[in-house]
């Protein structure tokens, strides 16, 4: 089961995402909320769900005055479940619940033919209202269409005659002279408006057990209204930031120029562009080595992100993907640990590892391990590291683990790089710092290249610090000590 903590949503991007949809009713805003992740035994379900986002992302150009018109629709709708379920139990509901109701299927009257245009038109499948007309005609026995909730005078025979006589009363009342006449007919108005409210709780009472049949039919309304909220929103979302329709698979990812929203939008603001991730995975240990600042962090969370989208029910932000379902997908990032009451930094580490470990075991997983070992020290940390990617090569797992230590990756069974400074010639670098006044870090992540590319044979860690260190000319001194050792 895939459960994320508040914190891995918020590092990883999932948060950002879940913000930026703009959920409209009450029912859609609680399925984004309480996001849920479908598993491996729900695919079929899946697959229809990411069908039908794909249909509506691809038709949201054409049917983009019906998704406005249903939204409007959906923001007018008030949660009513609590009110139908006392209905259901047999309480009597109140002027304001039954209001509310009405309001509800009224707007659910006027969403259903632009449901069925979008439904016909984006080719949507397994979903459908019930029609709401037999449950407006109990409110609205009148068929007055009317916003307000009003119990009319002939809704039972005794009704009638205290509303005719609460009115003979207030007439009689406006035309008294005395005190003492007033005070005689106020009191009078005051038991028939006694009376009135018995008889109307009598009448609501009987309004409330006609709707109780439909409570389970109206419960199940507002669920399909919160799930076409969530849709369109996974649509739009999808328009915007390239989704695309995976092929699921029992082991294998493959996902080709993936980006993360998040730093999509981030990057955007200050001009520039985010590098889309390529990898191909499969069953065993995969280690991604590179630079300190380059990127590797980036690239292991945009592809959690990813993986929790499409259980989600998102299409994943990527040109093109192949992608399995998760038992479930847990995160060791060197900003998520929880430091544990009297332990070091590496002994929260492998407590975290520990408990991490029994969860991959007990299915296919996404294990993700972000500078694993990195609280003790290098010589210690690397052999460590080694044999943690030896032994996840037999788990049932597809695991991923990002690390500046040398002769890891030999020990994988797949080693990406992060392409970083490969191509970047350093006098040019170190030309443009010479020229102007800004920041030299900023200069050098501008040429970094945060794409990923797959290493054949053995290969240690790339030496983009030496490089990095000549780019913002470190004391000649100290340079020649590092060179001389490299």
């Amino acid at each position: 089961m895939i459960s994320v903590s508040f914190d891995e949503r918020v590092k990883i991007g999932l948060q950002y995402v879940l913000e930026s949809l703009h959920g409209c009713c009450p029912f859609g805003q609680e399925r984004i909320r309480h996001l849920r992740f479908y598993a491996p035994s729900e695919r079929e379900a899946l697959e229809e769900e990411l069908r039908n986002v794909e249909r509506a992302a691809a038709a949201s150009e054409t049917l983009k005055d019906e998704y406005d018109k249903i939204m409007v629709l959906l923001c007018q709708m008030k949660d009513i479940r609590t009110s139908l379920r006392r209905c259901q139990a047999g309480e009597c509901p109140d002027h304001v619940e039954l209001f509310e109701i009405k309001g509800y299927l009224q707007r659910l009257d006027g969403l259903l033919p632009l449901f069925a245009q979008v439904r016909d038109t984006a080719g949507l499948t397994g979903m459908a209202f019930h029609d709401p007309i037999p449950a407006l005609r109990i409110l609205d026995p009148e068929n007055t269409r009317s916003r307000g909730f009003y119990i009319p005078d002939g809704a039972t025979p005794r009704l009638h005659e205290i509303r005719q006589a609460k009115k003979q009363v207030e007439e009689q009342l406006y035309k008294a002279l005395t005190d003492a006449e007033k005070d005689d007919l106020r009191m009078k108005r005051t038991r028939i408006c006694a009376e009135e409210d018995s008889e109307e709780m009598k009448v609501r009472r009987a309004m409330g057990a006609a709707l109780a049949p439909m409570v389970d039919d109206l419960l199940s309304d507002a669920d399909t209204a919160g799930r076409l909220d969530f849709l369109i929103q996974k649509a739009l979302f999808a328009v915007r930031y390239g989704g695309v329709r995976p092929e699921l698979t029992d082991t294998a990812l493959e996902l080709e120029d993936m980006v993360n929203p998040e730093l999509v939008d981030l990057l955007a603001e200050k001009g520039r562009a985010f590098v889309p991730v390529t990898i191909a995975l499969d069953r065993g240990a995969a280690v991604i080595t590179g630079a300190n600042m380059g990127g590797k962090s980036v690239a292991m969370k945009t592809l959690a992100l990813n993986a929790l989208l499409l259980q989600a029910g998102f299409l994943p932000c990527a040109r093109r993907a192949r992608m399995p379902l998760f038992h479930c997908i847990k995160m060791l990032f060197d900003d998520l640990q929880s430091i544990q009451s009297g332990l070091s930094g590496f002994g929260s580490e492998i407590v975290e590892f520990q408990r991490a470990l029994d969860e991959v075991e007990q299915g296919y997983s996404l294990f993700l391990l972000d500078e694993f070992a990195r609280g003790t020290n290098p010589d210690e940390g690397a052999v460590i590291v080694q044999a943690v990617t030896r032994y996840l090569n037999d788990v049932n797992a597809l695991s991923v683990l990002t690390t500046h230590y040398d002769k890891v990756a030999e020990h994988a069974r797949i080693h990406y790089q992060i392409i970083g400074l490969r191509d970047v010639d350093p006098e040019q670098i170190r030309g443009e710092l010479a020229a102007t006044a800004e920041d030299g870090v900023a200069v050098i992540a501008r040429h970094m290249n945060y794409g990923l590319y797959r290493v054949e044979g053995k290969a240690d860690c790339p030496r983009d610090a030496l490089n990095i260190c000549r780019m913002l000319s470190l004391k000649p001194e100290i340079l020649q000590r590092i060179e001389e050792a490299y």
